[in-house]
């Protein structure tokens, strides 16, 4: 009998059948926020919430002027970040999805609604870009 081994995101694989495939590289660490980015499309610009956020990507809610995109589609972001310019990246959508947004309420804490929207990767970043964004990054993680 062949052995089993579960793989957390791959599925399960035969030992002694297959080699074990493993992805190359860890999957960025996403940090949940909610901000708003300027989001230029095929549809002009307009204002959608950025609920999580890694160096590679970031989960968009879907909004008014910013729906039915598809696989593929391309677009820029533009974040107003902490001590500069407003940083800008190219993306490209790559999933439609959901993710959960805190309900803001002065009589109950903790309450989360799922939020359509879409998942999409970085394209383009310059090294500066980056390095900003990384930073960004730092200071949600230590919040």
């Amino acid at each position: 009998m062949p052995l089993l081994a579960p793989v957390s995101h791959i599925g399960f694989h035969e030992l002694a059948g297959h080699p074990l495939v493993m992805p190359t590289q860890p999957r960025p660490v996403r940090y949940r926020c909610e901000l708003y980015a300027r989001i230029d499309g095929p549809e002009g610009q307009v204002k959608a919430r950025v609920l999580e956020m890694s160096e590679t990507g970031a989960f968009l809610e879907e909004a008014s002027g910013f729906e039915d995109q598809q696989v593929g589609d391309e677009g820029s972001m533009t974040l107003a970040l902490p001590g500069g310019e407003p940083w800008t990246g190219q993306f490209r959508v790559t999933r439609h999805g959901s993710s959960r947004r805190e309900l803001r309420n002065p009589r109950v804490e903790h309450i989360t609604i799922a939020a359509r929207g879409y998942g999409v990767e970085f394209v383009s970043l310059e090294d500066e870009e980056l390095e900003r964004l990384r930073d960004f990054l730092e200071l949600l993680e230590l919040r």
